[in-house]
């Protein structure tokens, strides 16, 4: 029992050592790849997000299930300021600012948000995506800052999705990669 949990041990400080080892290794091709996938992503989160946003009728954009929680608009604004915030610390000088005067504005607002995004990502070199950054929650690198902008959207165009539901809207279909 022991030569297992021995010979276990050590195959998993290989294996952790070997992944390790290649994280640290990764060539301008394999960066070069990401920001490619980057590219490929923030274009269907922004096909995705704009199908999700002209499926609410504007006239429900004021609507919250509950108490407590925020309206369809203001999961929208929440969105918009978090990507502005975090892509500061990538490097971006800041995105336009949400108009949410009206469901057309923030439509034709994101339009312009995402683009912004996916042309910034266009740019960024390969080597940087390893640079490290420091967060009010800690230590990251700008590639771990670009999967924490595309997941934290994620989790709030969820609940928008639920919000069309509750609402009796048939939401769009899934656009992923």
């Amino acid at each position: 029992m022991r030569n297992l949990a021995l010979f276990l041990f050590i195959s998993c400080v290989s294996i952790c050592s070997s992944c390790i080892a290649q994280a640290k290794t990764m060539t301008t091709t394999d960066r070069d790849y990401i920001i490619e996938d980057y590219i490929k992503k923030w274009k269907a989160n922004k096909r995705y997000l704009l199908k999700i946003l002209e499926a609410m009728p504007a006239s429900e954009y004021d609507f919250k299930p509950a108490e407590g929680m925020k309206t369809f608009k203001s999961q929208s604004t929440h969105i918009a300021s978090w990507l502005n915030s975090h892509i500061k610390n990538v490097g971006h000088n800041g995105l336009t600012p949400l108009n949410t005067s009206s469901k057309e504005f923030i439509i034709q607002s994101y339009t312009t948000l995402f683009d912004e995004i996916i042309d910034f990502v266009s740019k960024l070199a390969p080597n940087e995506l390893n640079q490290p950054v420091k967060m009010w929650y800690g230590q990251s690198t700008k590639s771990r800052l670009m999967n924490l902008m595309d997941n934290h959207m994620t989790h709030h165009r969820g609940q928008m999705i639920v919000y069309l539901r509750l609402k009796n809207i048939k939401p769009p279909s899934y656009i992923g990669w």
